[in-house]
């Protein structure tokens, strides 16, 4: 499975369910959003800066992921952000090796 990392801002709505207890806000839906696509959040973290939620997801694919994504922000949990796709040191290699085939 491709591995992505999603860093984030949750939302005033994300945070008023946080501090009301309601942890399922940030942690529940994400993880059963994040099934329903066929992928899995690995591990999360809020943190500081200019995002304040920052995940790594694995999914099938790069389709899987925006629909996550997008699910996600239209649920209102989460605003701005980006993703960027993880290679693995495997895929690394594979790609440093047919790079260098290439002439």
């Amino acid at each position: 499975m491709a591995q992505y990392l999603w860093q984030t801002s949750l939302t005033s709505q994300t945070w008023e369910g946080i501090m009301s207890k309601d942890k399922s806000v940030i942690y529940g839906e994400l993880h059963a959003v994040a099934e329903s696509f066929g992928g899995k959040v690995t591990h999360s973290w809020v943190a500081f800066g200019e995002n304040d939620f920052i995940a790594v997801v694995e999914m099938p694919d790069n389709e899987s992921m925006a629909a996550f994504v997008l699910s996600m922000t239209v649920k209102g949990y989460y605003s701005q952000g980006k993703t960027t796709v993880l290679l693995s040191s495997d895929e690394t290699d594979r790609a440093l090796n047919r790079a260098a085939r290439s002439g």
